[in-house]
């Protein structure tokens, strides 16, 4: 009879990593890029190591990223019940795949076991290794892998249906976006010493930037955040202009409500205009403003039917942005086509034509 777990060793001595960065050095660990932690604390270094490790082990598939069968990590553990098969697999992650990703950060790997639960689904990892410019690091985390289409990709990334995949306009979305972001170039390979990053010399990047000169040139914006006051007197209105960072700009209608409890509810009304492709998207967030100045973090339901009540104010300002610029509405059937070989800045998670053609959920929620 099976036992509950099982244990897989990944080295019987420890391994020695040579990899180094693009000018042939290795990199401290310390310079490792910043990652989004919890409660969207931005760590950097070790502490940032030690939070992305974990989400690219449960997030790998594979030199391929768009195959999710290609069995080279360690979620295809939960698959075989081969101890020579998993053995491998255990193997292959340890000595091939942190060294190939993370190599140019990392000195020695010590040790890298993994026990597998199959009744629950996880498993967990214990490793020891010396990063380059630190001290022996021994730790250990549990990874969850759902099943089936529950299969996590990311915080935020949702799987887009067969459908929008094959959506002729999915299509022609993906060119757009190719014409602004580089293939390749992960940020992983950025050299911290440069203040011009590799991909910010490729051709993309340079019509992405020439795309925001123009944005923020665009006469008709000030036509239209007119429109807008005379649409919504007396209501506050923004003009957000976030530039270089997200695809798009931003009007916002701010609407406040007092409540019993002397609590304030913010509900903005948000048009992103994007500055790549003639689309945009308009969307509501509410938030909730306690008495003693906490408050609760926006909620943007762009999944579900808005709150019936806001509704003639998106529809209002829809109709103001496709006057004034002629664009139509971004499909959110579309949002999480992924597009997995390109390099989007500023994007928490994989790019999507979201986040590549307007901006990230991250971005689209944090409006002041």
């Amino acid at each position: 009879m099976k036992t509950t777990h099982e244990t897989y060793k990944a080295f019987t001595a420890p391994l020695r990593i040579d990899a180094v960065g693009p000018d042939g050095m290795k990199r401290s660990i310390h310079a490792f890029p910043k990652v989004l932690g919890d409660k969207t604390v931005i760590v950097g270094g070790l502490e940032a190591f030690k939070l992305h490790l974990p989400r690219f082990l449960v997030q790998r598939r594979g030199e391929d990223l768009a195959d999710p069968d290609a069995e080279s990590s360690l979620h295809a553990l939960l698959d075989t019940e081969d101890a020579q098969h998993a053995s491998e697999l255990v193997r292959r992650v340890a000595q091939d795949e942190i060294p190939r990703r993370f190599g140019k950060y990392l000195d020695v790997l010590q040790a890298f076991d993994v026990t597998i639960h199959r009744e629950t689904r996880t498993m967990v990892v214990s490793l020891e290794l010396k990063p380059h410019g630190a001290e022996r690091v021994s730790w250990s985390f549990e990874l969850h892998f759902p099943t089936g289409a529950q299969q996590e990709r990311g915080p935020t990334h949702q799987l887009p249906s067969p459908q929008a995949m094959n959506e002729p306009r999915a299509a022609e979305l993906i060119r757009i976006a190719r014409r602004f972001y580089p293939t390749g170039f992960p940020s992983w390979d950025d050299d911290p010493d440069e203040s011009e990053q590799a991909y910010q010399r490729t051709p993309e990047h340079q019509r992405w930037e020439a795309a925001w000169e123009e944005a923020l040139r665009w006469t008709h914006w000030a036509s239209l955040m007119d429109d807008l006051r005379a649409a919504f007197p007396g209501s506050k209105m923004g003009s957000l202009t976030p530039a270089y960072h997200a695809a798009c700009r931003f009007c916002c209608l701010y609407l406040e409500q007092s409540l019993p409890d002397g609590s304030q509810l913010v509900t903005r009304v948000a048009g992103a205009v994007s500055i790549l492709a003639p689309l945009y998207l308009v969307y509501t967030t509410t938030q909730l403003l306690r008495p003693d100045e906490t408050s609760t973090r926006p909620q943007l339901p762009l999944d579900v039917e808005p709150n019936r009540w806001t509704r003639p104010y998106e529809d209002k300002m829809a109709h103001l942005i496709e006057r004034v610029f002629g664009y139509q509405p971004f499909s959110l059937d579309l949002a999480d086509v992924p597009l997995l070989d390109l390099r989007v800045s500023d994007t928490h998670g994989p790019p999507t034509l979201l986040s590549a053609l307007l901006a990230d959920r991250n971005g689209l929620v944090n409006l002041p």
